[in-house]
Protein backbone atom coordinates (compact mmCIF):
# COMPACT_ATOMS: atom_id res chain seq x y z
CA UNK A 1 0.00 0.00 0.00
CA UNK A 2 2.96 2.57 0.83
CA UNK A 3 4.11 1.31 -2.15
CA UNK A 4 1.27 2.09 -4.57
CA UNK A 5 1.10 5.52 -2.77
CA UNK A 6 4.65 5.84 -3.46
CA UNK A 7 4.57 5.93 -6.53
CA UNK A 8 1.49 7.60 -7.24
CA UNK A 9 2.75 10.63 -5.42
CA UNK A 10 5.88 10.47 -7.34
CA UNK A 11 3.99 10.15 -11.29
CA UNK A 12 2.17 13.03 -9.93
CA UNK A 13 5.23 15.54 -9.58
CA UNK A 14 6.67 13.91 -12.19
CA UNK A 15 3.68 14.80 -14.79
CA UNK A 16 3.10 18.51 -13.28
CA UNK A 17 6.88 19.06 -13.61
CA UNK A 18 7.08 17.75 -17.26
CA UNK A 19 3.50 19.41 -18.41
CA UNK A 20 4.43 22.77 -16.86
CA UNK A 21 7.81 22.60 -18.29
CA UNK A 22 6.39 22.02 -21.49
CA UNK A 23 4.07 24.91 -21.20
CA UNK A 24 6.85 27.08 -20.36
CA UNK A 25 8.65 26.21 -23.23
CA UNK A 26 5.18 27.08 -25.62
CA UNK A 27 4.83 30.39 -23.71
CA UNK A 28 8.84 31.21 -24.19
CA UNK A 29 8.39 30.07 -28.33
CA UNK A 30 5.05 32.42 -28.59
CA UNK A 31 6.61 34.96 -26.86
CA UNK A 32 9.60 34.63 -29.64
CA UNK A 33 7.38 34.41 -32.22
CA UNK A 34 5.46 37.61 -31.39
CA UNK A 35 8.61 39.92 -30.67
CA UNK A 36 11.29 38.76 -32.87
CA UNK A 37 8.92 37.05 -36.06
CA UNK A 38 10.80 33.84 -35.70
CA UNK A 39 9.96 30.06 -34.44
CA UNK A 40 12.72 28.83 -32.68
CA UNK A 41 13.52 26.07 -29.80
CA UNK A 42 13.06 28.74 -26.81
CA UNK A 43 14.86 26.54 -24.58
CA UNK A 44 18.02 25.29 -23.17
CA UNK A 45 17.20 21.84 -23.95
CA UNK A 46 16.38 19.88 -27.38
CA UNK A 47 13.11 18.86 -26.36
CA UNK A 48 10.30 21.21 -26.07
CA UNK A 49 10.42 21.82 -22.56
CA UNK A 50 12.02 24.37 -20.76
CA UNK A 51 12.99 22.96 -16.90
CA UNK A 52 12.87 25.95 -14.54
CA UNK A 53 9.43 26.25 -15.59
CA UNK A 54 8.53 22.91 -13.94
CA UNK A 55 10.74 23.51 -10.83
CA UNK A 56 9.32 26.99 -10.24
CA UNK A 57 5.63 25.62 -10.70
CA UNK A 58 6.35 22.98 -8.55
CA UNK A 59 8.15 25.56 -5.81
CA UNK A 60 5.19 27.74 -6.24
CA UNK A 61 2.37 24.60 -5.79
CA UNK A 62 4.36 23.81 -2.26
CA UNK A 63 4.08 27.40 -1.01
CA UNK A 64 0.59 27.60 -1.59
CA UNK A 65 -0.28 25.08 0.69
CA UNK A 66 1.24 27.93 3.50
CA UNK A 67 -0.09 31.02 1.49
CA UNK A 68 -3.83 30.31 1.40
CA UNK A 69 -6.23 31.54 -1.18
CA UNK A 70 -5.65 35.29 -0.28
CA UNK A 71 -4.69 37.00 -4.40
CA UNK A 72 -2.03 39.72 -2.94
CA UNK A 73 -0.11 36.71 -1.31
CA UNK A 74 -0.32 34.50 -4.31
CA UNK A 75 0.94 37.27 -6.52
CA UNK A 76 3.77 37.50 -3.82
CA UNK A 77 4.78 34.32 -3.51
CA UNK A 78 4.23 33.50 -7.05
CA UNK A 79 6.76 36.78 -7.98
CA UNK A 80 9.29 36.03 -5.40
CA UNK A 81 9.52 32.33 -5.98
CA UNK A 82 9.96 32.60 -10.56
CA UNK A 83 12.62 35.74 -9.63
CA UNK A 84 14.87 34.04 -7.30
CA UNK A 85 14.83 30.51 -9.68
CA UNK A 86 15.55 32.87 -12.48
CA UNK A 87 18.47 34.62 -10.45
CA UNK A 88 20.08 31.42 -9.09
CA UNK A 89 19.88 29.66 -12.93
CA UNK A 90 21.14 32.68 -14.78
CA UNK A 91 24.02 33.12 -12.42
CA UNK A 92 24.71 29.49 -12.26
CA UNK A 93 24.38 29.41 -16.02
CA UNK A 94 27.13 32.33 -16.09
CA UNK A 95 29.44 30.26 -13.61
CA UNK A 96 29.30 27.15 -15.47
CA UNK A 97 29.15 28.60 -18.88
CA UNK A 98 30.79 31.84 -18.47
CA UNK A 99 27.91 32.90 -20.98
CA UNK A 100 25.04 34.84 -20.01
CA UNK A 101 21.65 33.03 -21.43
CA UNK A 102 19.67 36.03 -21.01
CA UNK A 103 20.23 39.80 -19.86
CA UNK A 104 17.77 42.26 -18.57
CA UNK A 105 20.14 44.94 -18.26
CA UNK A 106 18.39 47.25 -20.60
CA UNK A 107 15.49 47.54 -18.44
CA UNK A 108 15.23 49.49 -15.55
CA UNK A 109 15.52 48.13 -11.59
CA UNK A 110 17.52 45.55 -12.58
CA UNK A 111 19.81 43.11 -10.99
CA UNK A 112 23.05 42.10 -12.38
CA UNK A 113 20.83 41.43 -15.64
CA UNK A 114 19.77 38.60 -14.51
CA UNK A 115 16.77 39.86 -13.37
CA UNK A 116 14.26 43.33 -13.41
CA UNK A 117 11.26 44.72 -12.11
CA UNK A 118 9.23 44.36 -15.22
CA UNK A 119 9.81 40.83 -15.76
CA UNK A 120 9.11 40.05 -11.96
CA UNK A 121 5.82 41.96 -12.13
CA UNK A 122 4.74 39.82 -15.20
CA UNK A 123 5.95 36.37 -13.67
CA UNK A 124 3.69 37.15 -10.79
CA UNK A 125 1.10 37.65 -12.40
CA UNK A 126 1.16 34.58 -14.71
CA UNK A 127 1.70 32.49 -11.52
CA UNK A 128 -1.43 33.99 -10.04
CA UNK A 129 -3.08 32.61 -13.61
CA UNK A 130 -1.41 29.26 -13.32
CA UNK A 131 -2.49 28.67 -9.73
CA UNK A 132 -6.03 30.13 -9.82
CA UNK A 133 -7.46 28.69 -13.41
CA UNK A 134 -4.65 26.60 -15.07
CA UNK A 135 -3.15 24.09 -12.23
CA UNK A 136 -6.98 23.20 -11.39
CA UNK A 137 -7.63 21.64 -14.43
CA UNK A 138 -4.36 19.83 -14.99
CA UNK A 139 -4.44 18.79 -11.25
CA UNK A 140 -7.88 16.80 -12.15
CA UNK A 141 -6.13 15.77 -15.38
CA UNK A 142 -2.98 14.42 -13.57
CA UNK A 143 -4.95 12.60 -11.09
CA UNK A 144 -7.33 10.73 -12.98
CA UNK A 145 -4.08 9.36 -15.27
CA UNK A 146 -2.14 8.27 -12.23
CA UNK A 147 -4.75 6.58 -10.75
CA UNK A 148 -5.44 4.70 -14.11
CA UNK A 149 -1.93 3.59 -14.92
CA UNK A 150 -1.21 0.42 -12.90
CA UNK A 151 1.98 0.55 -10.99
CA UNK A 152 4.49 -1.26 -12.57
CA UNK A 153 3.86 0.75 -16.31
CA UNK A 154 3.69 3.55 -13.97
CA UNK A 155 7.03 2.96 -13.15
CA UNK A 156 8.23 1.71 -16.39
CA UNK A 157 6.53 5.46 -18.01
CA UNK A 158 8.79 7.09 -15.34
CA UNK A 159 12.05 5.25 -15.82
CA UNK A 160 11.58 5.86 -19.33
CA UNK A 161 10.40 9.60 -18.79
CA UNK A 162 13.69 10.14 -16.29
CA UNK A 163 15.92 8.68 -18.79
CA UNK A 164 14.61 10.80 -21.44
CA UNK A 165 15.45 13.84 -19.64
CA UNK A 166 18.83 13.10 -18.33
CA UNK A 167 19.95 12.39 -21.61
CA UNK A 168 18.44 15.62 -23.12
CA UNK A 169 20.40 17.88 -20.67
CA UNK A 170 23.64 15.48 -21.24
CA UNK A 171 23.52 16.48 -24.63
CA UNK A 172 22.52 19.86 -23.72
CA UNK A 173 24.98 20.35 -21.43
CA UNK A 174 28.10 18.97 -23.55
CA UNK A 175 26.88 21.58 -26.61
CA UNK A 176 27.17 24.59 -23.73
CA UNK A 177 30.31 23.33 -23.25
CA UNK A 178 31.65 22.61 -26.85
CA UNK A 179 30.41 26.57 -27.27
CA UNK A 180 32.49 27.73 -24.28
CA UNK A 181 35.62 25.42 -26.05
CA UNK A 182 34.99 26.94 -28.65
CA UNK A 183 34.59 30.48 -28.34
CA UNK A 184 38.00 29.81 -26.20
CA UNK A 185 39.50 28.47 -29.28
CA UNK A 186 37.94 31.25 -31.61
CA UNK A 187 39.41 34.05 -29.45
CA UNK A 188 43.03 32.65 -29.37
CA UNK A 189 42.28 32.53 -32.95
CA UNK A 190 41.49 36.09 -33.13
CA UNK A 191 44.39 37.05 -30.86
CA UNK A 192 46.74 35.99 -33.15
CA UNK A 193 45.31 37.35 -36.14
CA UNK A 194 44.77 41.21 -34.66
CA UNK A 195 49.12 41.08 -33.86
CA UNK A 196 49.29 39.91 -37.64
CA UNK A 197 47.10 42.20 -38.86
CA UNK A 198 48.67 44.71 -38.11
CA UNK A 199 52.09 43.97 -39.29
CA UNK A 200 50.39 42.33 -42.93
CA UNK A 201 48.67 45.95 -43.07
CA UNK A 202 51.65 47.86 -42.76
CA UNK A 203 53.80 45.40 -45.40
CA UNK A 204 51.38 44.99 -48.39
CA UNK A 205 48.55 47.54 -46.92
CA UNK A 206 44.92 46.65 -47.69
CA UNK A 207 41.86 45.59 -45.08
CA UNK A 208 42.61 44.10 -41.81
CA UNK A 209 42.75 40.53 -42.20
CA UNK A 210 39.63 38.89 -40.33
CA UNK A 211 38.70 35.33 -39.36
CA UNK A 212 37.01 34.04 -42.23
CA UNK A 213 39.90 34.90 -44.53
CA UNK A 214 42.10 32.55 -42.75
CA UNK A 215 39.67 30.22 -42.87
CA UNK A 216 38.77 30.79 -46.42
CA UNK A 217 42.33 29.15 -48.26
CA UNK A 218 41.73 30.66 -51.51
CA UNK A 219 41.25 33.93 -49.60
CA UNK A 220 44.37 33.42 -47.79
CA UNK A 221 46.57 32.46 -50.94
CA UNK A 222 45.07 35.61 -52.23
CA UNK A 223 47.06 37.43 -49.27
CA UNK A 224 50.49 35.16 -49.47
CA UNK A 225 50.74 35.95 -53.37
CA UNK A 226 49.90 39.39 -52.40
CA UNK A 227 53.63 39.11 -50.18
CA UNK A 228 55.39 37.54 -52.95
CA UNK A 229 58.43 39.87 -53.83
CA UNK A 230 58.18 41.87 -50.37
CA UNK A 231 61.04 42.22 -48.68
CA UNK A 232 61.28 40.88 -44.91
CA UNK A 233 57.84 38.86 -44.86
CA UNK A 234 59.10 35.72 -44.56
CA UNK A 235 58.69 35.44 -40.72
CA UNK A 236 55.73 37.38 -41.20
CA UNK A 237 53.92 34.12 -44.14
CA UNK A 238 54.95 31.82 -41.25
CA UNK A 239 52.80 33.41 -39.27
CA UNK A 240 50.09 33.74 -41.60
CA UNK A 241 50.39 30.24 -42.60
CA UNK A 242 50.22 28.83 -38.93
CA UNK A 243 47.34 30.75 -38.06
CA UNK A 244 45.57 29.59 -40.91
CA UNK A 245 46.89 25.59 -39.72
CA UNK A 246 45.48 26.46 -36.03
CA UNK A 247 42.51 27.79 -37.93
CA UNK A 248 41.56 24.68 -40.01
CA UNK A 249 42.25 22.73 -36.66
CA UNK A 250 39.45 24.20 -34.89
CA UNK A 251 37.27 23.90 -38.26
CA UNK A 252 37.97 20.47 -38.36
CA UNK A 253 37.61 19.58 -34.91
CA UNK A 254 33.94 20.91 -35.20
CA UNK A 255 32.89 18.07 -37.80
CA UNK A 256 34.70 14.72 -36.39
CA UNK A 257 32.27 12.60 -34.68
CA UNK A 258 30.05 13.84 -31.39
CA UNK A 259 31.52 16.98 -31.87
CA UNK A 260 29.65 17.70 -35.12
CA UNK A 261 25.88 16.51 -32.55
CA UNK A 262 27.66 19.28 -30.17
CA UNK A 263 28.19 21.72 -33.11
CA UNK A 264 24.55 21.41 -33.85
CA UNK A 265 23.54 22.17 -30.31
CA UNK A 266 25.46 25.11 -30.31
CA UNK A 267 24.00 26.49 -33.63
CA UNK A 268 20.41 25.81 -31.81
CA UNK A 269 21.57 27.69 -28.62
CA UNK A 270 22.24 30.45 -30.83
CA UNK A 271 19.38 30.64 -32.47
CA UNK A 272 17.32 30.05 -28.91
CA UNK A 273 19.10 32.57 -27.03
CA UNK A 274 19.82 35.60 -29.18
CA UNK A 275 20.63 38.19 -26.21
CA UNK A 276 23.35 35.77 -25.13
CA UNK A 277 26.39 37.64 -24.69
CA UNK A 278 30.03 36.58 -23.00
CA UNK A 279 31.76 38.90 -21.23
CA UNK A 280 35.14 37.32 -21.86
CA UNK A 281 34.67 36.48 -25.29
CA UNK A 282 31.88 38.73 -26.61
CA UNK A 283 34.14 39.17 -30.37
CA UNK A 284 34.42 35.41 -30.15
CA UNK A 285 30.78 34.84 -29.68
CA UNK A 286 29.61 37.87 -32.33
CA UNK A 287 32.16 35.75 -34.88
CA UNK A 288 30.93 32.24 -33.58
CA UNK A 289 27.01 33.61 -33.94
CA UNK A 290 28.11 34.90 -37.78
CA UNK A 291 29.62 31.88 -38.99
CA UNK A 292 27.27 29.01 -37.21
CA UNK A 293 23.54 30.71 -38.07
CA UNK A 294 24.32 31.06 -41.45
CA UNK A 295 24.65 27.55 -42.26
Amino acid sequence: MYEEWLFEAIGIYVFYFLIYAFLGWVAEVVYAALTTGQLVNRGFLNGPICPIYGVGMLALLALMDYVGQNILAQFLAGMAITTAIELVGGWALYKLFHTRWWDYSMFRFNLGGYICLRFSLLWGVASLGMVRLVHPLIERGVDWLVDTIPPIPMMVLIGLLAALFVADVALSAAAAVGLNKYLTQIDELRGGIHAVSDKLTDVIGGNALELDEVMDNERLQLRLAAMEGRENTAELREQLQELARRAAAVGEGAEKGAARLVSAGTRRLLRAFPDMRSERFGEALTAVRQKLTRR
